[in-house]
């Protein structure tokens, strides 16, 4: 007889064995999300560590990667692509939460940050310019750091935070996280405050990606912004992991 056995009806919403799993890593996923967030705002408070060190010039990049490792490929986004990356096993989780009564909303959602994600790693510039920069300590002739820097300069176009790469990635993700937030919204799975805090954060972030990436000056206007919606959307990802965790529970009673 197979596995899929159908344990606790919760209005309309039937949570089966096969997904509890899934609840579980989604569940964690969130926490570490969170957490790697945190680790990130955490670290910017660190002196030398604020958006001031993001260097303007491929050579100042060569600069910092030689000097400060950890720094230049937290200023590339290495971490937010982690993050990003991490987030997938919430939201497959999400989706499988929706998949019966916000089927349509949940399956659109969980495709977009999918693809957000992909468009996120392939853009980053981190790691090949960490290689570069060794290219370039290694370079003897001014042709090779010339080659060199040029490849640099190609990098950064598409990978530097605020280039049109970077966006689309961020961009992307953030309009999955908000199509999720909706089905939250129409599923009457999670609570509706639950979604609600996702709809407003999110929907203040995508506003402070779009301002940041092509407004010339973002200035202080974009920051106050980005501060409850980056709030928020860490209370969304506590909300979410509580969540997921009440559907396994629910199961295991």
């Amino acid at each position: 007889m197979a596995v899929e056995r159908l344990n606790v009806v919760m209005g309309t919403v039937t949570v089966d064995d096969q997904w509890r799993s899934v609840y579980v890593m989604g569940g964690i996923a969130a926490l570490i999300a969170l957490a790697g967030t945190l680790t990130d705002i955490a670290i910017t408070m660190i002196p030398g560590w604020d958006v001031s060190s993001v260097p303007d010039t491929t050579q100042a990049w060569f600069t910092q990667f030689q000097t400060n490792t950890l720094l230049a490929l937290r200023n590339l986004d290495l971490l937010n692509m982690i993050i990003v990356i991490i987030q997938i096993p919430m939201f497959l989780a999400l989706y499988g939460a929706h998949r019966r009564t916000s089927q349509d909303y949940a399956f659109l959602a969980l495709i977009v940050v999918l693809i957000g994600t992909v468009v996120f790693i392939t853009n980053n510039a981190a790691l090949p310019m960490l290689a570069l920069s060794q290219q370039y300590t290694g370079a003897s002739t001014d042709a090779q750091r010339f080659t060199i820097e040029a490849a640099g300069v190609a990098l950064l176009s598409r990978g530097a935070h605020g280039s049109l790469g970077v966006f689309m990635g961020f961009f992307l993700s953030s309009l999955g996280t908000l199509l999720m937030g909706l089905a939250m919204l129409k599923g009457h799975v999670f609570a509706r405050s639950t979604a609600w805090v996702g709809l407003v954060g999110i929907t203040l972030l995508i506003i402070y990606i779009i301002g940041s990436t092509f407004m010339s000056e973002p200035g202080v206007a974009m920051m106050v912004i980005a501060l409850p919606g980056g709030v928020l959307m860490m209370v969304w990802n506590a909300m979410v992991a509580r969540e997921l965790f009440r559907l396994c529970a629910v199961e295991s009673e």
